[in-house]
């Protein structure tokens, strides 16, 4: 079913409100679950929305804990809160120290998914900053030479203020993403071959296989040390656990940029625009209409999808009901 957009605000702020949520939590929940659905993401969008509700029973909200404050950085206990709530605090706590130090570095630990990494780098760029965020989780690519998984999917993204618009880049250095396994079993598809195994350390293509085992990191030994970079900077570095339960103790760690500290915001969007315009007057490769900037799809389908609604499962939006 094409759901109109405020409907479905609507309606996901009534199911985190009836859960367990205040109306403020309820409307950033809302607002980065519906914005992962405006740009096809929808993984990462209202299909979280009853596991969110279960979590919200099972832990309740708690009163985040500042545990380390500087004049550029500040570390963030998120009290085993939603990782959205957390993530989002971290952010706004980034632009607040970027705007009056020039860069925010803040580390946010114990707390859980926070879904769509570049919904908090996007922020940043909105308040005309660069912003950069990665995030571990439990335990799902496997080391380069082994069966095992001990790395977290582990996101990064990072998003730059351009003109009217933003570079936005966002993605895992997974072969899958943990999300992509649960839709193909939903769906009923095959995953790509070579990139997971199955409980036995064999390659698969089935979802529920993959699920059981482990995912292989995008482009072999550079997706690993993509991974490890990331598990040490978001993890470690941040009091979260070098390698997290599924849904405990995971980290964030978030940077704001200041483009001032280095030269005037004229200069440096100008410069974004000759990179932007070189890139996008490159000779395409035959067959290929047009070069696409990071972020640019999902901006278009956004737009798209303001206008002409958001498609939903009818039996999702019965569960939705229902909760």
């Amino acid at each position: 079913m094409i759901v109109d957009v405020k409907q479905l605000q609507d309606l996901c702020q009534g199911v985190l409100t009836r859960g367990g949520l205040g109306e403020e939590d309820a409307h950033i929940v809302t607002d980065i679950l519906v914005e992962a659905e405006l740009r096809g993401r929808p993984a990462h969008g209202v299909i979280r929305l009853p596991a969110i509700v279960e979590r919200c029973k099972s832990s309740g909200r708690k009163s985040m804990r500042l545990a380390r404050d500087g004049g550029a950085y500040a570390l963030i206990d998120g009290q085993e809160n939603l990782g959205y709530l957390v993530a989002h605090r971290c952010t706004r706590t980034a632009v607040g120290k970027a705007q009056t130090r020039g860069v925010g570095v803040i580390g946010g630990f114990n707390t859980g998914q926070c879904g769509m990494l570049g919904y908090y780098t996007s922020m940043i760029a909105d308040a005309g900053m660069v912003g950069v965020a990665m995030c571990d989780s439990g335990p799902r690519i496997v080391p380069w030479g082994s069966v095992e998984p001990v790395l977290g999917a582990n996101p990064m993204s990072a998003c730059f203020p351009a003109g009217k618009g933003q570079v936005l880049v966002d993605f895992s250095p997974a072969s899958v993403t943990h999300e992509q396994i649960l839709m193909a079993i939903k769906d009923g598809h095959p995953l790509p071959e070579g990139t997971v195994l199955d409980a036995d350390g064999l390659l698969t293509t089935d979802p529920e296989a993959g699920r059981r085992g482990g995912i292989l990191p995008s482009g072999g030994h550079k997706g690993y040390a993509l991974a490890l970079m990331i598990q040490l900077l978001s993890g470690v570095l941040v009091r979260a656990a070098p390698v997290p339960e599924p849904g405990k103790n995971y980290g964030i760690f978030v940077l704001a940029i200041n483009s001032s500290i280095f030269l005037s915001r004229e200069l440096f969007q100008a410069g974004v625009k000759e990179l932007i315009d070189r890139l996008k007057g490159a000779r395409p490769a035959e067959g290929v209409g047009e070069i696409l900037i990071p972020g640019e799809r999902a901006f278009r389908e956004r737009e798209m999808r303001m206008q002409e609604g958001i498609g939903v499962e009818d039996k999702l939006l019965d569960e939705l009901g229902s909760l």
